[in-house]
Protein backbone atom coordinates (compact mmCIF):
# COMPACT_ATOMS: atom_id res chain seq x y z
CA UNK A 1 0.00 0.00 0.00
CA UNK A 2 1.26 3.65 -0.79
CA UNK A 3 1.41 5.70 2.10
CA UNK A 4 1.27 9.38 3.27
CA UNK A 5 4.60 10.24 4.93
CA UNK A 6 4.12 9.36 9.36
CA UNK A 7 5.59 12.89 10.76
CA UNK A 8 4.53 11.67 13.98
CA UNK A 9 8.11 10.51 14.98
CA UNK A 10 9.19 14.04 13.68
CA UNK A 11 6.68 16.28 15.57
CA UNK A 12 4.74 16.56 18.61
CA UNK A 13 1.40 18.70 17.56
CA UNK A 14 -1.96 18.75 19.30
CA UNK A 15 -5.24 20.32 18.29
CA UNK A 16 -8.51 20.73 19.52
CA UNK A 17 -12.10 21.69 19.03
CA UNK A 18 -11.73 25.82 19.07
CA UNK A 19 -12.90 26.16 23.12
CA UNK A 20 -15.84 22.88 22.44
CA UNK A 21 -16.35 21.12 25.86
CA UNK A 22 -18.36 18.37 26.86
CA UNK A 23 -18.67 18.03 30.11
CA UNK A 24 -18.95 14.49 31.60
CA UNK A 25 -19.66 13.67 34.94
CA UNK A 26 -18.51 10.79 36.34
CA UNK A 27 -17.82 9.47 40.43
CA UNK A 28 -17.94 13.59 40.89
CA UNK A 29 -15.34 14.47 39.19
CA UNK A 30 -15.72 16.90 36.24
CA UNK A 31 -14.16 15.51 32.78
CA UNK A 32 -13.44 17.52 29.89
CA UNK A 33 -13.22 16.27 26.14
CA UNK A 34 -9.78 16.68 25.43
CA UNK A 35 -7.70 17.75 22.38
CA UNK A 36 -6.82 15.34 19.88
CA UNK A 37 -3.43 14.04 19.49
CA UNK A 38 -2.48 14.31 15.53
CA UNK A 39 -2.74 10.94 14.23
CA UNK A 40 -1.27 11.09 10.65
CA UNK A 41 -0.96 7.80 8.35
CA UNK A 42 -3.00 7.23 4.73
CA UNK A 43 -3.60 5.30 2.19
CA UNK A 44 -4.63 6.73 -1.31
CA UNK A 45 -7.83 5.98 -2.38
CA UNK A 46 -8.56 3.64 -5.25
CA UNK A 47 -10.90 6.08 -7.29
CA UNK A 48 -8.61 8.81 -7.00
CA UNK A 49 -5.54 8.03 -8.92
CA UNK A 50 -5.90 6.55 -12.14
CA UNK A 51 -3.38 3.38 -12.54
CA UNK A 52 -1.58 1.42 -9.89
CA UNK A 53 -0.70 2.76 -6.31
CA UNK A 54 1.12 0.62 -5.69
CA UNK A 55 5.10 1.04 -5.14
CA UNK A 56 7.72 -1.09 -7.05
CA UNK A 57 9.23 -3.37 -4.41
CA UNK A 58 10.53 -1.67 -1.73
CA UNK A 59 14.14 -3.63 -1.82
CA UNK A 60 14.73 -2.64 -5.94
CA UNK A 61 15.67 0.90 -5.74
CA UNK A 62 17.01 0.40 -8.75
CA UNK A 63 14.19 0.01 -10.64
CA UNK A 64 12.14 2.78 -8.58
CA UNK A 65 14.69 5.57 -8.97
CA UNK A 66 14.50 4.74 -12.96
CA UNK A 67 11.22 4.79 -12.62
CA UNK A 68 10.88 7.79 -11.15
CA UNK A 69 13.49 9.09 -13.35
CA UNK A 70 11.41 8.30 -16.21
CA UNK A 71 8.58 10.35 -14.97
CA UNK A 72 6.09 7.56 -12.86
CA UNK A 73 4.58 9.45 -10.07
CA UNK A 74 4.39 6.45 -7.59
CA UNK A 75 7.89 5.77 -7.70
CA UNK A 76 8.67 9.59 -7.09
CA UNK A 77 6.72 9.28 -4.52
CA UNK A 78 7.91 6.18 -3.28
CA UNK A 79 11.80 7.10 -3.57
CA UNK A 80 10.73 10.25 -1.63
CA UNK A 81 9.91 8.35 1.34
CA UNK A 82 12.61 6.30 1.02
CA UNK A 83 14.78 9.83 1.37
CA UNK A 84 13.01 10.91 4.36
CA UNK A 85 13.32 7.70 6.53
CA UNK A 86 16.57 6.70 4.84
CA UNK A 87 15.36 3.49 3.95
CA UNK A 88 18.23 2.16 1.56
CA UNK A 89 19.45 5.86 0.88
CA UNK A 90 20.78 8.20 3.02
CA UNK A 91 17.91 10.34 4.78
CA UNK A 92 18.04 13.34 2.84
CA UNK A 93 14.62 15.57 3.17
CA UNK A 94 15.77 17.89 0.47
CA UNK A 95 15.40 15.00 -2.03
CA UNK A 96 12.48 13.67 -0.70
CA UNK A 97 10.85 17.31 -0.76
CA UNK A 98 12.52 17.02 -4.31
CA UNK A 99 10.90 13.77 -5.74
CA UNK A 100 7.03 14.74 -3.71
CA UNK A 101 7.30 17.76 -5.41
CA UNK A 102 7.47 16.10 -8.93
CA UNK A 103 5.25 13.30 -8.45
CA UNK A 104 2.51 15.94 -6.51
CA UNK A 105 3.19 18.01 -9.80
CA UNK A 106 1.67 15.14 -11.67
CA UNK A 107 -1.71 15.12 -9.25
CA UNK A 108 -0.51 12.52 -7.24
CA UNK A 109 -2.50 12.80 -4.28
CA UNK A 110 -0.41 10.87 -2.02
CA UNK A 111 2.34 12.73 -2.73
CA UNK A 112 0.13 16.13 -2.50
CA UNK A 113 -0.56 14.82 0.86
CA UNK A 114 2.72 14.68 1.94
CA UNK A 115 3.87 18.07 0.68
CA UNK A 116 1.16 19.54 2.64
CA UNK A 117 2.62 17.42 5.66
CA UNK A 118 6.13 18.55 5.23
CA UNK A 119 4.72 22.17 5.13
CA UNK A 120 2.46 21.74 7.98
CA UNK A 121 5.31 20.31 10.49
CA UNK A 122 8.55 22.44 8.24
CA UNK A 123 10.04 18.50 7.48
CA UNK A 124 12.73 19.58 4.80
CA UNK A 125 10.84 23.28 4.12
CA UNK A 126 10.09 26.03 5.79
CA UNK A 127 6.66 25.78 7.49
CA UNK A 128 3.94 27.96 5.19
CA UNK A 129 0.34 26.94 6.47
CA UNK A 130 -1.14 28.65 3.03
CA UNK A 131 0.93 26.13 0.81
CA UNK A 132 0.03 23.62 3.16
CA UNK A 133 -3.86 23.75 2.64
CA UNK A 134 -3.27 24.38 -1.13
CA UNK A 135 -1.78 20.47 -1.72
CA UNK A 136 -4.24 19.52 0.97
CA UNK A 137 -7.09 20.91 -0.50
CA UNK A 138 -5.55 19.06 -4.01
CA UNK A 139 -5.08 16.05 -2.54
CA UNK A 140 -8.77 16.15 -0.52
CA UNK A 141 -10.20 16.58 -3.63
CA UNK A 142 -9.22 13.41 -5.35
CA UNK A 143 -10.63 11.99 -2.38
CA UNK A 144 -7.20 10.95 -0.37
CA UNK A 145 -8.21 10.33 3.01
CA UNK A 146 -5.64 12.07 5.69
CA UNK A 147 -5.48 15.32 2.98
CA UNK A 148 -9.28 15.26 4.11
CA UNK A 149 -8.72 14.97 7.82
CA UNK A 150 -6.01 17.77 7.69
CA UNK A 151 -8.31 19.96 5.34
CA UNK A 152 -11.28 19.43 7.56
CA UNK A 153 -8.73 20.32 10.83
CA UNK A 154 -8.03 23.34 9.09
CA UNK A 155 -11.53 24.75 9.43
CA UNK A 156 -11.81 23.14 12.54
CA UNK A 157 -9.32 25.28 13.75
CA UNK A 158 -9.64 28.85 11.70
CA UNK A 159 -6.24 29.76 11.32
CA UNK A 160 -5.79 29.40 7.34
CA UNK A 161 -9.05 29.68 6.52
CA UNK A 162 -12.36 30.65 7.82
CA UNK A 163 -13.57 28.36 10.96
CA UNK A 164 -16.31 26.38 9.80
CA UNK A 165 -17.89 23.54 11.78
CA UNK A 166 -19.94 22.32 9.10
CA UNK A 167 -17.49 22.39 6.45
CA UNK A 168 -15.17 20.78 8.75
CA UNK A 169 -17.61 17.78 9.50
CA UNK A 170 -18.20 17.44 5.95
CA UNK A 171 -14.43 16.47 5.10
CA UNK A 172 -14.02 14.35 8.82
CA UNK A 173 -16.84 12.25 7.38
CA UNK A 174 -15.54 12.05 4.19
CA UNK A 175 -11.69 10.50 5.93
CA UNK A 176 -14.09 8.62 8.58
CA UNK A 177 -15.91 6.90 5.85
CA UNK A 178 -12.36 5.23 4.61
CA UNK A 179 -11.32 4.79 8.21
CA UNK A 180 -9.25 7.48 8.90
CA UNK A 181 -9.41 7.15 12.83
CA UNK A 182 -8.16 10.75 13.73
CA UNK A 183 -11.06 11.66 11.74
CA UNK A 184 -13.87 9.02 13.13
CA UNK A 185 -12.43 10.46 16.61
CA UNK A 186 -13.28 14.11 15.41
CA UNK A 187 -16.84 12.87 14.49
CA UNK A 188 -17.43 11.97 17.64
CA UNK A 189 -16.46 14.84 19.50
CA UNK A 190 -18.66 16.92 16.67
CA UNK A 191 -21.75 14.93 17.31
CA UNK A 192 -20.90 14.80 21.03
CA UNK A 193 -20.86 18.41 21.18
CA UNK A 194 -23.67 19.51 18.38
CA UNK A 195 -20.44 21.15 16.06
CA UNK A 196 -21.67 21.52 12.68
CA UNK A 197 -24.20 18.93 13.57
CA UNK A 198 -27.22 18.28 15.66
CA UNK A 199 -26.11 17.13 19.30
CA UNK A 200 -26.29 13.29 19.09
CA UNK A 201 -24.45 11.30 21.62
CA UNK A 202 -25.52 8.00 20.33
CA UNK A 203 -23.76 8.95 17.52
CA UNK A 204 -20.32 10.37 18.92
CA UNK A 205 -20.33 7.41 20.86
CA UNK A 206 -20.61 5.10 17.51
CA UNK A 207 -17.46 7.46 16.14
CA UNK A 208 -15.47 7.29 19.14
CA UNK A 209 -15.90 3.14 18.69
CA UNK A 210 -14.71 3.20 15.05
CA UNK A 211 -11.42 5.29 16.08
CA UNK A 212 -11.11 3.03 19.52
CA UNK A 213 -11.69 -0.60 17.52
CA UNK A 214 -8.56 0.69 15.53
CA UNK A 215 -6.44 1.60 18.51
CA UNK A 216 -6.88 5.58 18.53
CA UNK A 217 -6.25 5.83 22.01
CA UNK A 218 -7.61 9.43 22.68
CA UNK A 219 -11.51 7.97 21.54
CA UNK A 220 -10.85 4.82 23.55
CA UNK A 221 -10.17 6.76 26.06
CA UNK A 222 -13.74 8.85 25.45
CA UNK A 223 -15.61 5.37 24.93
CA UNK A 224 -14.44 4.74 28.55
CA UNK A 225 -16.06 7.99 29.97
CA UNK A 226 -18.98 7.18 27.68
CA UNK A 227 -19.77 3.40 29.69
CA UNK A 228 -18.98 4.81 32.90
CA UNK A 229 -21.60 7.42 32.70
CA UNK A 230 -23.92 5.26 30.56
CA UNK A 231 -23.63 8.34 27.48
CA UNK A 232 -25.18 7.27 24.61
CA UNK A 233 -24.88 3.58 25.61
CA UNK A 234 -25.21 1.60 29.10
CA UNK A 235 -23.66 2.04 31.71
CA UNK A 236 -21.06 -0.91 32.07
CA UNK A 237 -17.82 -0.35 34.45
CA UNK A 238 -16.25 -3.48 33.20
CA UNK A 239 -16.50 -2.04 29.89
CA UNK A 240 -15.52 1.18 31.03
CA UNK A 241 -12.59 -0.09 32.49
CA UNK A 242 -11.23 -2.53 29.75
CA UNK A 243 -11.15 0.62 27.62
CA UNK A 244 -9.40 2.70 29.97
CA UNK A 245 -6.92 0.13 30.36
CA UNK A 246 -6.29 0.31 26.62
CA UNK A 247 -6.30 3.95 26.62
CA UNK A 248 -3.34 4.16 28.98
CA UNK A 249 -1.46 1.78 27.27
CA UNK A 250 -1.88 4.00 24.33
CA UNK A 251 -0.21 6.82 26.21
CA UNK A 252 -3.77 8.32 26.87
CA UNK A 253 -2.75 9.96 30.44
CA UNK A 254 -5.89 10.91 31.79
CA UNK A 255 -7.58 7.36 31.30
CA UNK A 256 -5.23 6.60 34.42
CA UNK A 257 -6.92 8.73 36.50
CA UNK A 258 -9.83 7.62 35.61
CA UNK A 259 -9.21 4.38 36.50
CA UNK A 260 -8.41 4.88 39.70
CA UNK A 261 -11.36 6.13 40.91
CA UNK A 262 -13.54 3.58 38.95
CA UNK A 263 -11.27 0.82 41.06
CA UNK A 264 -12.98 1.96 43.94
CA UNK A 265 -16.03 0.97 42.87
CA UNK A 266 -15.42 -2.46 40.75
CA UNK A 267 -14.95 -5.50 41.95
CA UNK A 268 -11.98 -7.66 41.81
CA UNK A 269 -14.32 -10.18 39.55
CA UNK A 270 -15.37 -7.19 37.16
CA UNK A 271 -11.88 -5.95 37.50
CA UNK A 272 -10.08 -8.82 36.83
CA UNK A 273 -12.64 -9.68 33.34
CA UNK A 274 -12.19 -5.83 32.33
CA UNK A 275 -8.21 -6.85 32.50
CA UNK A 276 -8.83 -10.36 30.29
CA UNK A 277 -11.17 -8.41 27.85
CA UNK A 278 -8.06 -5.82 27.23
CA UNK A 279 -5.35 -8.34 27.14
CA UNK A 280 -7.37 -10.15 24.24
CA UNK A 281 -8.39 -7.00 22.65
CA UNK A 282 -6.77 -6.72 18.96
CA UNK A 283 -7.20 -3.61 17.00
CA UNK A 284 -9.14 -4.21 13.48
CA UNK A 285 -7.84 -3.66 10.44
CA UNK A 286 -8.17 -0.21 8.90
CA UNK A 287 -10.91 -0.69 5.55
Amino acid sequence: MTRVMDVTGRTARRTCWNGARMVLVILGGVLPILSLPVVINGSQAPSAQPGSSEPPPAQDLVAIRAAAEQGDAVAQNHLGNAYAYGKGVPDDLDAAIHWFQRAAGQGFAIAQTNLGLAYTHGIGIAPDPDQALRWFRLAADQAEPTAQYHLALAYTEGSVVTQDSTRAVQWFRLAADQGHAGAQYNLGIAYANGLGVSEDISAGVTWFHRAADQGHAAAQGHLGIAYANGLGVMRDTITAVQWYLLAGDRGFAPARDYLMELQTIVSRADLAEAMRRAREWTPTARP
